[in-house]
């Protein structure tokens, strides 16, 4: 059983093209190499029909893909066998390799993990040339793999190289892009409503108490209190409420990395209509940073507001 998630996750197309040989051969070769028969899946109690799901993010400045399978697993000292036998790698080096160094072996031309080849896999595509494709896409694949539990192929691609849908929010006179997957609504902000709790900004937004922080107190610049907000959903922090100045609208966006020194939050670049530079945050980063002042410091008209009831 094929299972696919993120399908919403969008890559420009030519890198899907690129993309397009790796991932059918990591997929066959989880249905022919990884998952056992099914006589042998009943025998150690799993369930007979195998699972292969393959899965796409986004994770901060990179999209992820994984192709992972409940099959047999990979035994490191298996793999160092069949790499030794057939002259890939030395005794000595055999004997220095840990269990993940053991695990890249299948990486190496000429490696396979199976004496036979089959019509699933075995043909065209090997496993080096998978690796090559995705360094050539400035990416990196990595493998998991636990004996008996299954195996998962983790491929990194820089966000520089994908199409964001993202919402492009106005400070001062300077436009900024945060990824839109991360909105859940925009909203006014009304410097009376936001309330204190432990010296934190906060507002209830449908009986849930939220915290509030402004993109200029993020960003270490002074500022009036923002008179709009947007309720982002974050991995890592839950919801939150970031305070702007307005909205310029939705686009897609191709990521561009930046030339020089990458600012820390800061996801890359691209341009807007008129040809000028706009910043697309790391929002999760951003909220790590020591500098990262929350929005009560700033809010001094809502330090009077009605407590939040217990």
């Amino acid at each position: 059983e094929l299972e696919i998630s993120g399908d919403e996750t969008e890559l420009d197309k030519t890198i899907i093209e690129d993309l397009k040989d790796p991932l059918v051969h990591l997929v066959r070769n989880a249905v022919d190499h990884g998952v056992e028969m099914p006589v042998d899946r009943a025998a150690t109690g799993k369930p007979v029909r195998a699972t292969v799901r393959l899965s796409a993010q986004q994770a901060g400045d990179h999209i992820v893909l994984e192709i992972s399978d409940d099959g047999r697993g990979m035994r490191p000292d298996i793999l160092r066998k069949k790499a030794l036998a057939k002259g890939l790698i030395d005794v000595e080096t055999a004997n220095s390799l840990d269990e993940m160094s053991s695990l890249k072996l299948v990486f190496l031309p000429g490696f396979s993990t199976k004496d036979d080849i089959s019509d699933v896999s075995g043909r065209g595509v090997g496993m080096d040339v998978v690796k090559t494709n995705i360094q050539k896409l400035n990416g990196h694949i990595d493998i998991q793999s636990q004996p008996g539990v299954g195996t998962t192929f983790r491929i990194r691609l820089p966000l520089t190289l994908a199409i964001m849908p993202v919402l492009v929010v106005r400070l001062q006179q300077q436009s900024f892009a945060v990824p839109l997957s991360m909105v859940r609504e925009i909203m006014p902000l009304d410097p009376t409503e936001i309330q204190h709790l432990s010296g934190r900004a906060t507002l209830v937004v449908r009986d849930e108490v939220l915290p509030v922080r402004s993109l200029a107190g993020m960003l270490n610049r002074p500022s009036d209190p923002p008179p709009f907000g947007v309720l982002m959903q974050t991995s890592s922090r839950g919801a939150f409420i970031l305070g702007v100045d307005g909205f310029v609208g939705r686009d897609d966006v191709v990521i561009k990395p930046l030339a020089d020194v990458k600012p820390k939050g800061v996801s890359g670049a691209t341009l807007s209509g008129d040809g000028s530079v706009v910043l697309v945050l790391d929002i999760e980063s951003m909220l790590d940073e020591p500098m990262a002042v929350l929005l009560g410091h700033s809010f001094n008209r809502g330090k009077h507001a009605t407590p939040v009831a217990a």
